[in-house]
């Protein structure tokens, strides 16, 4: 491998990068049009929770733990780098199916324990609202997930350019290079990694690629005293404390609100509602808020490898990589391409997360 581009900054793309960087690459190159940090990267925009859940699909739920698993080694491997913390509670569902999903969790390998309200109260004693039962995922982590991107691009050698990125040239079934605002950029092997920026790109030769996403909205309060150890995902929030001390609080899980009018007081209500549920005596004050759009695949699951064209025949020169939630599948989403693109073989984990059917007139 001589020349690698890779379209797209966020977690998935550094992810990319610092696993390409572990092979002979010569030159490893991320383009982006929004850095490490940018509120316009949906890096950004992630409450950070990496977890191993995944609904009545056992082949995700593989691809999520074995993440979970991979997240440790990886970080170890950065060096001064560690996650926020680890463990989760959840109770997001009635009792039924709640103990419906810590039991099928735990029949495919996932480490979740059944908590009650009393050992509850005993790990977070300043929650005053609690629920009769809940989950704890053991080895679920908190991370924060644009400081990890930049030490994944830190680490990886490669040069970034914020460049905006318009299409893909193309030529006998085989993606030659990049088109970007200055110009056409060459290279041996082009990974979109562009979340929902997918789209365009692949309709820049003629390949019909359908992506959904939700608009999801965080609040940061003010940094306080340490007042929760743990992630917690509720019925009607969740809520978890970064690594300054700030409460990153949202809404129900995966709730679209776009058709919120006034954002900056949708984010003062979150605060307010998740305020109420604890015993902290000062006031809990919103620092920030931050808006972004989650990239979807339409059917959940992450599409990872080649593209076919019509005749079912691979797309040489370029590999998809869109998902959600990259921040837990970022790590071996990066290890397991990268080893697919350099050997030509595809990794088990992966193989179910083939690219959604194209239609492609250039072959």
């Amino acid at each position: 491998m001589k020349k690698i581009i890779i379209i797209g900054g966020g977690i998935v793309g550094a992810s990319f990068a610092y696993h390409a960087s572990l092979y002979n690459s010569n030159k490893i190159t991320i383009l982006t049009d929004a850095l490490p940090g940018d509120s316009k990267q949906a890096t950004s925009n992630t409450w950070g929770w990496v977890n191993g859940y995944s609904n009545n699909d056992k082949d995700y739920a593989d691809f999520r733990l074995a993440n979970l698993d991979y997240w440790p080694k990886l970080l170890e491997e950065l060096k001064n780098f560690k996650y926020t913390s680890k463990g989760a509670f959840f109770w997001d569902m009635d009792d039924k199916n709640l103990n419906k999903t810590i039991d099928q969790h735990n029949s495919w390998g996932h480490q979740v324990k059944k908590i009650s309200q009393l050992q509850i109260s005993e790990i977070v004693p300043e929650l005053n609202e609690l629920p009769i039962i809940a989950g704890f995922g053991e080895n679920d982590l908190a991370l924060e997930g644009s400081q990890i991107t930049s030490k994944l691009i830190e680490n990886s050698g490669c040069e970034i350019k914020k460049i905006k990125v318009s299409g893909l040239t193309y030529k006998k079934n085989h993606v030659m290079g990049v088109k970007t605002e200055k110009g056409i950029l060459n290279a041996d092997e082009i990974i979109i990694a562009a979340g929902l920026g997918v789209t365009d790109l692949l309709s820049s030769i003629n390949i019909n690629f359908e992506m959904k996403s939700s608009l999801g909205l965080l609040a940061y309060t003010k940094p306080l005293p340490l007042l929760l150890k743990h992630p917690i995902t509720g019925k009607d929030f969740h809520v978890r404390q970064d690594d300054q001390g700030r409460l990153v609080i949202g809404g129900k899980f995966d709730e679209d609100i776009s058709k919120e009018r006034n954002t900056k007081q949708a984010a003062e209500n979150l605060v307010q509602e998740v305020s109420a549920k604890f015993n902290y005596n000062d006031k809990i004050i919103l620092d920030y808020f931050t808006l972004g759009l989650r990239p979807l695949p339409i059917d959940g699951r992450p599409k990872i490898g080649r593209l076919m064209n019509n005749s079912g025949k691979k797309i040489k020169g370029v590999y998809l990589a869109v998902m959600h939630s990259g921040v837990t599948n970022a790590p071996l989403a990066g290890k397991l391409g990268m080893q697919e693109i350099i050997s030509g073989v595809r990794h088990p984990l992966i193989s179910n997360f083939i690219t959604q059917k194209t239609i492609d007139n250039n072959s």
